[in-house]
């Protein structure tokens, strides 16, 4: 029975996180590839009862996340129902049945241990596998092979945003997970390690180098000293001029490629007025004007999303009106305030999750209805307010 738990939880995420149904539905069954969320959904509630009886106490940081999702849909629906804007309830509560299955599972500590291995090992996978899909020229938003030239890798999720917030998360979960013991290890993490950096740049996502930065500056915080500050900033503006111009002149970017490239050397050096948004200034004012339609009770559950408001937090704003939007503002300062209180040993790694999380969330209208982000949050809130977990790695 252990196993078959285990198994309950297992499957429906890398299911999620390497986007299965996808693939499924293109080259197996459409049916049966639209029927995998929905079988995952029942496991994931199968395995919730077998684990019920086991489980601890939930932490607060667990507690403001169920409170969180239900205040979101109990407003949202009504919402709904008011503004008569059609939802499928079904489909929106899969993320809340995710994460409250998950968080019963994640609650015994053996489990929040396999859970941060199983997560490393499939996020390596997902980076793997953009490198090679990309080689082939093949993208899930062209639905197959590209006739042209890629400009951005996009991975198994068809978006190269997403794909970048996932080769960010390996990084980091390979750094805190993954504590080598010989030089053999040692070789490997930084093979790891490398995929998926290179898979973030074959990604060109602006966000994700920036967020690249920050929490290269977290993960490698002893490294630094007064002398090596003063170096870094000296030696970093010049090494970002130099790549600039070899970026400007390379014969293998594409002019697409390149604009990206100029967009983040804009950014880290202020210019902003110069920065490309790749049209989020449109649908960012679009998702405020549903906002000031109904900025109390909302627009109903998913109405951020199908107007592409690319905006989560915002979007907890325009779906479920103002008292959950501050809420979850009250939600992610927690998550902060409790990681850096937090151990040393994970305070870093903690935040930098939340950088990567948080940051793309001001871009991105995906963070929190995805299944595997919703059990990474569920993963963090256990690794983060309980004592026992602290030392687990391998």
């Amino acid at each position: 029975m252990k196993r078959i738990g285990e198994l309950c939880f297992f499957v429906p995420f890398i299911a999620s996180a390497l986007n299965i149904s996808t693939f499924v539905a293109w080259y197996v069954s459409e049916t049966i590839g639209q029927a995998i969320p929905y079988l995952n959904f029942g496991l994931v509630i199968a395995g919730l009862f077998i684990y019920i009886k086991k489980a601890n106490s939930f932490p607060s940081t667990i507690k403001l996340w169920i409170w969180f999702f239900c205040l979101y849909l109990a407003l949202g629906l009504l919402a709904n129902a008011v503004y008569d804007n059609p939802v499928s309830i079904l489909k929106s509560t899969i993320p809340f049945v995710y994460f409250l299955g998950f968080s019963v599972f994640l609650s015994i500590p053996e489990n929040h241990k396999k859970t941060g291995i199983l997560i490393t090992v499939v996020f390596l996978v997902s980076c793997i596998l953009l490198i090679i899909l990309q080689r082939y020229n093949f993208s899930l938003d062209t639905e197959g092979v590209s006739k042209f030239d890629l400009e951005r890798a996009d991975g198994v999720y068809a978006d190269a945003n997403n794909a970048s917030i996932v080769c960010l998360l390996t990084f980091l979960f390979i750094q805190h997970i993954f504590i080598p013991k010989t030089k053999l290890q040692k070789i490997l993490k930084i093979g790891a390690s490398a995929v998926a950096l290179y898979a973030l740049i074959l990604t060109f996502s602006k966000t994700g180098f920036i967020v690249l930065l920050i929490i290269l500056g977290l993960t490698y915080h002893k490294l630094f000293n007064p002398k090596r500050i003063l170096l870094s900033l000296i030696f970093i503006p010049i090494a970002l001029f130099g790549l600039i111009n070899i970026v400007r002149n390379s014969t293998s970017l594409s002019l697409v490629q390149k604009n990206r490239v100029e967009n983040i050397f804009n950014l880290l050096s202020l210019e902003t007025d110069k920065v490309e948004y790749s049209g989020r200034g449109r649908l960012f004012e679009g998702l405020m004007n549903s906002i000031y339609e109904h900025p109390i009770l909302g627009n109903g559950i998913d109405y951020s999303v199908e107007i592409r408001g690319h905006n989560t937090i915002f979007g907890v704003w325009s779906d479920a009106g103002i008292f959950c939007f501050v809420f979850f503002l009250f939600l992610l300062f927690w998550l902060f305030r409790k990681s850096i209180q937090a151990p040393v040993e994970i305070r870093y790694f903690s935040l930098s999750i939340l950088f990567v999380l948080c940051i793309f969330m001001l871009s991105l209208q995906t963070v929190i209805n995805q299944p595997y982000l919703v059990v990474i949050f569920a993963w963090l809130g256990f690794l983060i307010s309980s004592e026992n977990l602290k030392s687990e790695r391998f």
